[in-house]
This record gives structure tokens, sequence and C-alpha cells, in this order.
């Protein structure tokens, strides 16, 4: 499957550092300097033109940071193994390089010998588990690194039932509604049994998505911006998509928000079910995050658009006012069918029980339960989902068992379902119902 040579990029913007690595190199059993670059879009565009084995990049590239350069390196050239060099290692940095696909963070003046020992074990380690995934999991084919550090294996795309999710808080924010979309779509991204194409498209008027994926403000992604999609055609192709959405490199896309909350009057409803009409030709699952504010046009055309809608919530009487709330837009829309309850931090001291919380309002129906983890408030600040970072925490597999309810993609789900034997304790509660 793989030859012994290492082909490697040199992405640096002292030349002549690049030079000597190349002339040390020139004599090396297994490694082959093949490229240069002082920049980080040449960088970019070599790893895609020429598909290096490993890529070495500098933290501080002329032109962009080294982890941006890494991270559209493991998006635009599948399988290259990332190093990244630099003067002053941290495990902050160390944390957000493997964020971005990177395998290991180097101190940028050890010796060559030592540098192509790591090249060497890294790659060779790679390659095992590339091969050990392909002969256990039929229709894999090698990909790319996601965020962790882990090896992402692009999984054979595989047909699966369409959903549309939109995700809700009711009334009150802070609940945790944009963390359970963001680990949810990363989760069926980065962690399905089989290959599933998944977007996150974000109403909020704080842009909070791309921010828990440490892609950027709102207003520096100005130009991928949702109110962009004004311009583009009803059925594009998927590579015209691309300028139109973002993709984090665990394999998750985004569309940013607006870039101003100034700008909210433009999400209008003509222009919520033009974007998800059109992200139905190209992807299996579309989650919408909703603004807090359930009165917006954005909050009540996701609802009527979404096959299902998650209720999050946290286990407090106040909750109960944003509960009604949902209960009467939903009655209004004649899709109250679709709507059910998520609960978050359903164990933190002094909340409610399940129980309890139920009894106070029975609406909607109790889909699942996600536990206080410190892990995912560290998530976000590091900008990588719990379920990337700590994918076999309690949370983790909370997010995957409550998603895999109505979008069957992980572990026995999935088998049941192409049997054509899947049932759930919902039984027959959703009914696709057109609003």
């Amino acid at each position: 499957m793989f030859e012994n040579e290492i082909k490697l990029l040199v992405v640096d913007g002292d030349l002549e550092w690049s030079k000597k690595l190349y002339r040390q190199y020139s004599n090396h059993k297994r490694i082959k300097v093949i490229g240069m670059a002082t920049e980080g879009k040449d960088g970019i565009g070599m790893a895609r033109d020429q598909g290096p084995d490993a890529a070495i990049i500098n933290l501080g590239l002329i032109d962009m940071s080294g982890l941006e350069a890494a991270s559209r390196i493991a998006r635009d050239s599948p399988g290259t193994v990332l190093f990244m060099v630099t003067e002053t290692p941290s495990l902050d940095l160390w944390k957000k390089a493997t964020a971005m696909g990177v395998r290991q963070v180097l101190t940028r003046n050890m010796a060559p010998e030592d540098l192509a020992s790591s090249i060497e074990n890294e790659v060779d380690s790679y390659r095992s588990e590339v091969i050990k995934l392909s002969g256990s999991m039929p229709g894999i084919k090698p990909g790319s690194g996601p965020a962790g550090g882990l090896v992402r294996v692009e999984k054979e795309i595989q047909r699966v039932k369409q959903i549309v999710l939109a995700v809700s808080s009711g009334i009150k924010g802070g609940v945790g509604k944009t963390t359970t979309s963001v680990n949810m779509g990363a989760a069926a991204a980065a962690q399905a049994d089989i290959g599933v194409r998944v977007v996150v498209v974000d109403l909020n008027e704080a842009g909070n998505v791309t921010l828990q994926l440490n892609m950027g403000t709102p207003e520096s992604l100005a130009a991928r911006s949702i109110l962009n999609w004004q311009y583009i055609s009803e059925s594009p192709a998927p590579e015209d998509m691309e300028d139109y959405v973002i993709k984090h490199p665990c394999g998750l896309y985004v569309v940013p928000g607006i870039p101003t909350p100034e700008r909210l009057p433009e999400l209008n409803e003509d222009l919520v079910r033009k974007v998800v009409q059109t992200l139905k030709t190209n992807f299996d699952l579309i989650i919408l995050d909703l603004p807090p504010s359930i009165a917006l046009d954005a909050s009540w055309v996701g609802m009527d658009v979404a096959n299902y809608v998650f209720v999050v919530t946290t286990p407090d009487e106040q909750e109960v006012a944003g509960l009604m709330k949902v209960e009467e837009i939903l009655h209004r829309l004649n899709c109250v069918e679709k709507c059910v309850r998520v609960v978050n931090k359903h164990n933190e001291p002094e909340s409610l029980t399940l129980n309890e919380f139920y009894k106070l309002y029975s609406f909607p129906p109790h889909l699942g339960e996600l536990p206080y983890d410190p892990q995912v408030k560290k998530g976000r600040k590091l900008g990588t989902p719990c379920v990337l970072m700590a994918p076999d925490s309690e949370y983790s597999q909370a997010i995957r068992r409550t998603l895999n309810k109505i979008f069957p993609v992980f572990g026995g789900a999935s088998v049941e379902r192409n049997n054509g034997a899947k049932k759930s304790f919902l039984g027959g509660f959703f009914k696709r119902k057109s609003c």
C-alpha cells in the first residue's frame, strides 16, 4: 500500500534552514525533500499538487499562522502527516496544533537526525494505522487526520436517510445549545461508522459556531457568511459550494453566521429556506444552530424546515417558560410532533432530577440527557469539541447516543438500520409531517 520512501515538504520562512534540511537528507535512506516553501500559501499549493507523505510547518510563517497552514494542508492534502516546528513549544500550542491535524510539535533547533527519527516514527505509525483500519473495515480509503491528532480514515459514502435537525433553546440562552450543535456535528462527521457529509448552519446572531471550532470570528469570515448564499445557484456543483462553506479538519462543514449582529434583519425567511434547500443537494445531516430568541425569523423558519427540533434545556424551573413558548410556536406551524427535549448538565448539584423537571412541564417529550463535564468548557476554549478531545468521555458517549436516536450512524444502530430492523423507544411518535 505504501512505499518505503518518505516524501517531505518543508514550509518555513527561513529558506536557509530549509536548504540545510535538504542537504542533510540528500543521502538519507528514506526521507527525500521534494519541496520548499517560504510562505503558507505556497506550501498549501505544493502539498495539494505534490501529495507529500509528510510536511514540516513553521509556526511563524510570513503570510499566515502555521496553524492555519496546517489546517488547510490537512484539508487539501489528506494523508499528509503534519509536523509543526517552533522555537518555544508549549502544551497550549500542542493542543491547538493537534486540533488542526498536526501529529507532533517539535523544537526547531533539534538535531537533523533526531528530527528525521521523529518523522520516520510518525509516518510509519500513521501508515500502520491506515493499513490496520483498511483491513478491518470494508471500503475504507486512507484519509486525513482530524482534530486531536487522531487519524481520520475516509469511509466510503453509503446511503443514509437525510435529516435536517434544528437545535433550539427556547427563549433562554446559555444552556449549551451551540455546544450541543457543534459536538453532534463533529461526532457525526468524524466518528460515524459510515461516511456521511455533515454541515452546521450558524443562524445565531452571535456566530459562536466558528468560534467554538477555532475557525475565526464571524467578521473575519464575512466572505463566506450565510448572507452570501443569496448569490448561489439553486443546484450548485460540490466544487462551487466550497466557496460558501468552510471545513474543519475533522470533516465537519460550517456555514458561518452573519458578520455582525446589526445585519440580522438580512437573515430572512427566503434566505434560510434557500440555504437549507441548497445544502440538501450535498449533505446527509444538516444541523441548524438557531438563535436563542424563538421570535426571530431564523428560529421559526428553521423549525419549519427541520425534520426534528431538539430543544436544549437545563433541569431548572426557569426553563418552563421557554418550553411553553416553543410549544406555542410549533402548534402554530403544525409541527409540534417533531420536537423533543435534550437536557444538558442533568447531573449538576442542586439541579432538578429528570423526573422532577418533566413533571413541571411535560412538553416536549424527553429524548436524551447530557452530563456536565468540565472538558466541554475546556474544549470550547481550545477550539476543539469535547467529542474529539475526549471521545470516550461520558459526555461524548451521550452526544452520540442521543443523535443516534434520529440519525443512526454510530455502532450497532447503523447495522440495525441497514437490516431494516431499527426500532426505538420513540415508537410512532416521530411521523414525518410536512409543515
